[in-house]
C-alpha cells in the first residue's frame, strides 16, 4: 500500500494565516496539540510556483516556497513530504521556526550511490538513526514512547493520501 502526503504540521494558531490563506480543508487533528494541513498540486502552486529546483531531498519544496511558508508562519511549524509505495520511496521533513527554515531532512529507502548527497544520510538513518519526520516532530515536542515513535505518537499513521486529509478532487 502506498503512503503520500505533503502537508503542514503545527499548532491551530501557527497554521491559522495559511489556512485561510490557501482555502486548505479544515486541519486535522493530531495530538500533542497539533493538527496538520494538507498541501495538494494546487496549494503547493499557491505558495511559490517557480521554476527554481526543489531543496535537495525534496520533490516540491523550493527555496522560494520555504521563505513563504515560513513568512505566513505564528509559530513553529514542520512541512512534510512522503512518498512511499511497495516498501520503496523517501521522505523529507523541514522545520521552520521564528520565521525561517531552521532545519531539513531527507531519506530515501533507496541505497544511494557512493559520494552522491544522501550517501552521508542512508549511511545515518540505515543504522538507526531518527527519521527525518520523526525528527521534525521532535522539535515540535512530540515525545515518542517504548512503543511508538513520534510518526505513530501523533496518528500519522492513519494519513496515507491527501484524500485521507480533506483533499477532494473532481470526479
Amino acid at each position: 500500500m502506498g503512503h503520500h502526503i505533503n502537508a503542514l504540521i503545527g499548532t491551530n494558531e501557527a497554521l491559522k494565516s495559511l489556512v485561510a490563506r490557501l482555502g486548505s480543508p479544515a486541519p486535522t487533528e493530531l495530538s500533542f496539540g497539533l493538527v496538520i494541513i494538507p498541501l495538494d498540486e494546487q496549494r503547493l502552486d499557491d505558495l511559490a510556483i517557480s521554476i527554481e529546483p526543489a531543496i535537495n531531498g525534496f520533490t516540491y519544496l523550493t527555496p522560494l516556497m520555504a521563505q513563504r511558508i515560513a513568512a505566513a508562519l505564528s509559530g513553529p511549524t514542520l512541512y512534510v513530504e512522503t512518498e512511499y509505495f511497495g516498501g520503496i520511496g523517501g521522505q523529507s521533513a523541514a522545520y521552520f521556526e521564528n520565521g525561517q527554515l531552521t532545519w531539513w531532512g531527507a531519506e530515501s529507502t533507496e541505497t544511494p550511490s557512493a559520494g552522491s548527497p544522501l550517501a552521508e544520510l542512508y549511511e545515518k538513518t540505515s543504522k538507526g538513526g531518527k527519521s527525518p519526520i520523526n525528527e521534525g516532530l521532535r522539535r515540535l515536542g512530540v515525545v515518542r514512547s517504548h512503543e511508538r515513535d513520534e510518526f505513530d505518537q501523533v496518528g500519522l499513521r492513519r494519513f496515507r493520501s491527501l484524500e485521507d486529509l480533506g483533499i477532494e478532487y473532481p470526479d
